[in-house]
């Protein structure tokens, strides 16, 4: 990753610095739990998207942190109302914020991430940004809502093609559409045409599939259909980016996709 990250890893790090002073709270215990989260934290996959989607167009700007900020915040809102849904113990071999704050404050935690995500990102020049972010916020709660209940409408005579449909959906909702949006955002942010944000669009979908195919192989779920759709998937992503101008950037997001296809953990 920090091979794939170095066109963009100056511009990361004025992420970081922003990231850190926007997750502050006014008050008790609700900083302790955004510090918490904070040093949770992954590889900031999702930030480094709306990085590479603006950069690959234009400059990188306050708005493109604005919107890497918010993506971050949103994606980690989500993860802490999963842990709570999925009674999960740990994220990322640390306690989760359920297990270290309890059920209610977990749900709060998450309710104000999600809050102070829409006010940072709420000036009116940010509206198509916002726009874009709350379709995908609600088609994650969908997606999350239809991996829950599938497996009470799921029928034994169901074809195979049924079933990957229904899979492919689900992991479009709630994986793909964020890291769609993560590109989109980052593109809007540096005044991109409608040909790029489309282009930059069609990319992101399928990397967020691609991720969510792995992600389910390397977890065992799912592994059956997951297997049989990485392939595709891995050539569809790469072929997105024929279209882009060679550069630095172009680069990364072909990296991003092999390491992507490749990773272990």
């Amino acid at each position: 990753m920090n091979d794939i990250i170095r066109p963009v890893a100056a511009e990361l790090a004025q992420f970081e610095a922003f990231f850190a002073q926007t997750m502050k709270a006014d008050t008790e215990p609700m900083d302790s739990i955004m510090k918490y989260v904070q040093v949770s934290q992954g590889k900031r996959l999702r930030p480094v998207l709306v990085l590479l989607g603006a950069k690959i167009f234009g400059k990188i700007n306050e708005q493109t942190l604005r919107a890497a900020t918010f993506v971050e915040m949103v994606h980690s809102a989500t993860l802490i109302h999963d842990d709570v849904v999925d009674n999960a113990e740990q994220r990322r071999d640390k306690a989760s914020v359920k297990t270290q704050f309890g059920n209610l404050s977990a749900v709060l935690a998450g309710d104000y991430l999600l809050a102070k995500s829409i006010l940072l990102i709420s000036q009116s020049g940010d509206y198509a940004i916002l726009q874009e972010m709350l379709h995908t916020a609600a088609a994650m709660s969908e997606g999350e809502l239809m991996q829950i209940t599938v497996a009470d409408c799921v029928s034994q005579s169901e074809s195979t093609t049924s079933q990957q449909n229904r899979y492919l959906d689900i992991i479009t909702r709630k994986t793909a559409m964020l890291m769609r949006s993560c590109c989109v955002a980052g593109a809007l942010s540096v005044d991109a045409s409608a040909e790029q944000v489309q282009q930059i669009a069609d990319f992101g979908l399928n990397f967020g599939i691609l991720f969510q195919l792995r992600d389910d192989m390397l977890d065992d779920e799912n592994t059956e259909q997951a297997k049989a759709l990485l392939p595709s998937y891995y050539e569809k992503t790469l072929k997105a980016l024929e279209g882009f101008a060679p550069s630095e950037i172009t680069e990364s997001l072909k990296d991003l996709t092999v390491f992507c296809a490749e990773r272990k953990e």
